[in-house]
């Protein structure tokens, strides 16, 4: 693989600044400080933190880790996202954030078999979260032998939708884009619609946004943060703005 198409993985830590560094075949592996990664992804602030649902080996740990993985190869020219690539690209992610050896070991650490999986999408069709990237997730949940029926992708109708409302384990992931009232839509964000009244999350600059974190229907359920950086949007004018110009193929993804 030539050197710019390597797939590369940094990761942070809460508490750390030591950094090193190691070699693995595919990937780079960089240990960095929160300061560093902020300054690198151009001061995006963003916290993400693993759910309490987790298993107890997991929950023990005292810092949140993120990682950050990219991939030259992971769009073709057209902007078409490569599926098998992005695959990898999450396996690698999830080997990282649960210190594993092989990937299936990582998702059996996230998602129990007898979990009921609330995927939380985003639907916004100027720049939606990529389909490919909700099959790979399904793919893993079925891999560790969570049952089709106990699975759903959603997002503006997790409300009325059973498995949301029955949920014991939650997958947030969206695209990162700019947003007229929050400044930049991430993670946090993406849980707006888990409520009757998102017109009200709004107000100053939609600070209210973490009261949603406490509610039932998402409390503690969370395993896993996915923030889609393969094609992310850095410029907007006004609410529901979109220009393919403002769009760059950065053709990462950030997991926590």
């Amino acid at each position: 693989m030539k050197a710019d198409s390597a797939q590369r993985a940094f990761f942070f830590e809460e508490k750390g600044e030591e950094d090193s560094e190691r070699s693995l075949s595919k990937m780079k592996e960089k240990i960095i400080t929160r300061r560093d990664f902020l300054r690198v992804t151009a001061g995006t602030a963003m916290a993400v933190t693993l759910g309490s649902g987790i298993r107890d080996k997991t929950l023990a740990e005292t810092t949140a880790k993120v990682v950050l993985i990219r991939n030259a190869d992971v769009l073709d020219q057209q902007d078409k996202v490569q599926e098998q690539i992005l695959q990898s690209m999450l396996d690698e992610a999830a080997k990282s954030l649960l210190g594993t050896n092989e990937p299936m070991e990582a998702w059996k650490k996230l998602f129990r078999s007898s979990d009921v999986v609330g995927i939380k999408s985003n639907s916004w069709n100027r720049l939606p979260t990529p389909k490919e990237l909700e099959a790979t997730i399904k793919r893993r949940l079925l891999d560790v032998g969570v049952m089709e029926k106990n699975i759903s992708i959603d997002d503006r109708g997790v409300l009325n939708n059973s498995v949301f409302q029955n949920s014991t384990a939650l997958v947030n992931m969206r695209p990162l884009r700019t947003h007229h009232w929050s400044g930049v839509g991430t993670c946090l964000k993406n849980y707006i619609m888990f409520v009757p009244d998102p017109w009200a999350y709004h107000d100053e600059g939609c600070s209210p946004l973490g009261k949603i974190w406490t509610y039932p229907i998402v409390k503690g359920k969370t395993r896993l943060n996915i923030l889609s950086v393969l094609t992310p949007q850095f410029y907007g004018r006004g609410a529901h703005f979109f220009d393919r110009r403002y769009v760059w193929p950065y053709k990462g993804l950030i997991v926590g």
